[in-house]
């Protein structure tokens, strides 16, 4: 139990880190471009447009490329020898409890 809560943990510090990741460079860039134009406009208007492409932006682009990268950080440390006693969970959810056979 106690080894899931780590693994459990340290998946989702690694979903947080890369998807930091993916939002900090998407801003920068978002801001150094149309930073001035969105200044003009209302600040709910101008966060709302800011929100609405830069989401677009980290969820079809910048997050798939990151989560790439990390794949490809893991097969090279998998590759040294530098493997974890545990195996990874998928999607960062915790396993299904199996149900019991019924007697029907």
């Amino acid at each position: 139990m106690k080894t899931q809560l780590n693994h459990s943990l340290m998946a989702r510090l690694k979903k947080t880190t890369r998807i930091w990741i993916a939002v900090y460079p998407t801003v920068l860039v978002f801001l150094t471009i149309f930073g001035d134009a969105i200044r003009e406009l209302p600040l709910a208007l101008g966060i709302f447009v800011s929100t609405l492409i830069v989401v677009i932006i980290v969820s079809n682009v910048t997050e798939p490329l990151v989560g790439k990268a990390f794949y490809h950080l893991g097969s090279i440390f998998r590759k040294a020898g530098h493997t974890c006693a545990t195996t990874p969970l998928e999607n960062n959810a915790a396993p299904a409890e199996r149900s019991a056979q019924s007697d029907n």
